[in-house]
């Protein structure tokens, strides 16, 4: 039996990691202006500004940074076991103990952010093993029906009014509006234990989830990352596919809107228009890299990504310490300001930190658990 051990840094794909950094930087953002919208529900009036800005953060960042890590998330697990594969050790109990340890990054992140993705991850995760032994093709095959069939569940589930817990709603403000330290924990447990199980999320989101990792996995298998470097039509063909969709879709959705057609009550179009926006600003990113422009920038965005997992939870921490439990009486931009300045901020912690030692911190304490030994941090 071969020695089995993480990816060294030395080994990693750089687009991959430049776009987790971007997929973070996307998130930062939609998690602080989330917190604002808590923060702000009993609010009726809004601003100009404050609409424009809300507008143009749903288009551009809205559920596309975790749509975004849901397929590098599918990418990563199939590196990851096979790698575990090759080694000789067996795949299943190890990716089930690395859940299950994710599992508890998640329960300690939901304490200080109730929008929790990884209790997501680590549970797809699990159903993801299923599919492991899968071909590439039968992977995206099945991911793409999943993708373009579960807009049909949406509506069906949207016309039987079983989308919405308007209770469980209601006792995360209650708890919210305390403004205590322990109230603040509670209402956070109860958004992502109880008011997130609701069937819009428990079903849907999971399943496009599910739909992102099966793809995220035939990508790897098919070494589409490697390959999309050599094969710049290709690209260019995708990019300009979904700007295409993307613009459909986003003008049918506003038609929808304005005249109130009934298309979305048996067709959601929502992730639909998600999915093909994340494509475009994935693509466009891919493309500007390997331009050979804006080295500076994908520098930045590759070491942040790095510590994917370390980033999203320390964002997490100031985000409940400054507008969860402080809360400050600030205008929309100022929590905008705010992920941009954090995002940055990890930047430079990023740069420092890998100077010093080979992964992360809770990179290196997850891989740690999930090996059973451990691993030299410091270089």
């Amino acid at each position: 039996m071969n020695h089995s051990s993480p990816i060294l840094q030395n080994q990693r794909t750089p687009i991959i990691d430049i776009l987790r950094g971007w997929a973070l930087f996307s998130v930062v953002v939609i998690n602080y202006f989330t917190i604002y919208t808590w923060n702000n529900h009993s609010v009726k009036a809004e601003s100009g500004l404050t609409l424009f800005i809300q507008n143009i953060s749903e288009v551009v960042l809205g559920s596309k940074g975790w749509t975004l890590l849901a397929v590098l998330f599918g990418f990563g697990f199939s590196v990851l076991l096979k790698k575990i594969s090759d080694s000789g050790h067996p795949t299943s109990s190890f990716f089930i103990r690395r859940m299950l340890w994710l599992f508890v990054f998640a329960f300690i992140n939901t304490l200080f952010f109730g929008g929790d993705i990884l209790n997501d991850y680590a549970f797809m995760g699990l159903i993801l093993l299923l599919f492991y032994r899968f071909n590439t093709k039968t992977l995206f095959i099945l991911g793409i029906a999943i993708l373009l069939l579960t807009p049909f569940l949406q509506s069906f589930l949207g016309r039987h009014h079983l989308l919405f817990a308007p209770k469980d709603r209601d006792l995360f403000y209650e708890l919210y509006d305390k403004n205590t330290f322990w109230d603040h924990i509670k209402a956070n447990l109860v958004m992502r234990y109880k008011w997130m199980l609701r069937l819009s999320y428990s079903i849907v989101l999971h399943l496009i989830q599910l739909g992102c990792f099966l793809i995220g996995a035939a990508l790897h298998r098919s070494s589409f990352f490697s390959k999309i470097n050599n094969n710049s039509k290709l690209l260019k063909k995708i990019f300009r596919i979904s700007l295409s969709l993307s613009i459909a879709l986003f003008f049918t959705q506003l038609l929808i809107e304005n005249y109130e057609w009934t298309f979305n009550t048996y067709y959601n179009l929502f992730y639909p228009e998600v999915l093909c926006i994340m494509t475009l600003t994935t693509t466009g990113v891919i493309w500007l890299y390997n331009s050979g422009k804006a080295e500076q920038v994908f520098s930045a965005l590759q070491v942040t990504g790095k510590m994917t997992l370390t980033h999203y939870i320390i964002q997490n921490i100031i985000a409940f310490i400054l507008f969860i439990w402080i809360k400050p009486d600030w205008a929309l931009h100022w929590y905008i300001l705010t992920a941009l300045l954090v995002f940055i901020l990890q930047i430079f912690f990023s740069r420092w930190w890998l100077k010093k030692y080979n992964y992360g911190l809770l990179e290196w304490l997850w891989r740690s658990l999930s090996y059973r030994k451990i691993f030299p941090l410091k270089k």
